[in-house]
């Protein structure tokens, strides 16, 4: 299932802002412990929960190799791992089996958008965190938050037919929180690789007025994919791994040359001034995890018979030159 055009975050308004003195890593451990709900500290003290870390920035989380977080080490604590699975740049799964040879599904997710950032009630690794399960415990999330404005973090997903789903989130979330703030492991990257390249520098509020006539702020909404949101036009740039669009035969877009040799695929929106345009930057070599660029477009204003695409274009050929030649 694909996610939705331009997801328009709205995140609950806690400022948790203030980096803080440094936490003293080299003479302090960080044992799970609780702190007041909605008073998230920012490490003034050493021992209590901090965000903005430089340990844990954008740019380093950026880097970092998801599959390499879920180590073995990490993982046979539990029960018995499986082979890592990339999902995206930024998250990764095992489909493993805990010590009673039941299913334990695992999967982390780095730099995601943190919803629910008032129940950071706890501390994992000197990081604000908290964590929620479903109703009938097949599923709990433990999400740690690395920084503010927005809310950014590390999210464990963990599903199964175990008694206490999480505790295993927070024991994977510990080691990888210490794994990261001690030395983060980093993806091999190739020549021409867009993995590593923050969405939100690819483009400006001023370019997108030029190009589409419209005022809009810049929004990020994850690591690898930035919103500019205006009145009526909001503008998407999703930088994931994913299949050659040209080769999609479940939803499959209309080409389009939009240029610099490449070959887009436009897909609007039946009735409504909305429209993904994405191409294939670059070939990994394996199936499904190509480096795929989607532009999102979407005009609650249009005239009529607007689909979306032309615009779409148009900030396709200004995100082009600012990214790395494969």
């Amino acid at each position: 299932m694909r996610v939705p055009l331009v997801v328009l975050t709205a995140v609950a308004a806690v400022v948790l802002a203030g980096c803080g003195e440094p936490v003293d890593t080299a003479k302090q451990t960080f044992p799970r412990s609780t702190v007041p709900a909605g008073q998230i500290e920012t490490g003034t003290t050493t021992g209590k929960p901090k965000t903005n870390d430089e340990a844990f920035s954008n740019d380093v989380l950026r880097k970092v190799d998801p599959c390499a977080l879920l180590s073995e080490d990490i993982l046979a604590s539990l029960g018995t791992p499986a082979d890592n699975r990339m999902q995206d740049f930024g998250s990764c799964s095992n489909y493993m089996e805990d010590k009673d040879g039941k299913d334990l599904n695992i999967t982390i997710y780095v730099g995601e958008t943190i919803n629910g950032a008032t129940g950071a009630d706890e501390n994992i690794g000197g990081l604000p965190s908290f964590e929620s399960e479903l109703d009938d415990k097949t599923a709990c999330f433990v999400s740690a938050i690395t920084s503010t404005n927005p809310n950014f973090g590390i999210r464990v997903q963990v599903g199964g037919e175990g008694k206490d789903l999480c505790a295993a989130g927070r024991t994977v979330l510990t080691g990888i929180i210490a794994m990261v703030r001690e030395d983060p492991p980093e993806r091999e990257e190739k020549r021409g690789s867009v993995a590593s390249t923050d969405p939100c520098t690819l483009l400006d509020p001023e370019q997108i007025k030029t190009a589409v006539g419209a005022d809009t702020e810049v929004s990020p909404y994850s690591l690898h994919w930035c919103n500019w949101v205006g009145d009526n036009i909001n503008v998407g740039i999703w930088i994931r791994t994913g299949y050659d669009p040209k080769d999609d035969t479940v939803d499959p877009g209309a080409a389009v040359d939009i240029g610099s040799g490449i070959t887009a695929y436009q897909s609007p929106t039946e009735g409504s001034a909305s429209c993904r345009l994405e191409w294939r930057h670059r070939s990994s070599g394996t199936d499904g995890a190509d480096e795929i660029v989607e532009v999102d477009f979407d005009n609650s204003d249009a005239p009529a018979g607007d689909n979306g695409c032309p615009s779409a274009i148009t900030i396709a050929k200004l995100v082009i030159p600012e990214l790395p030649k494969p």
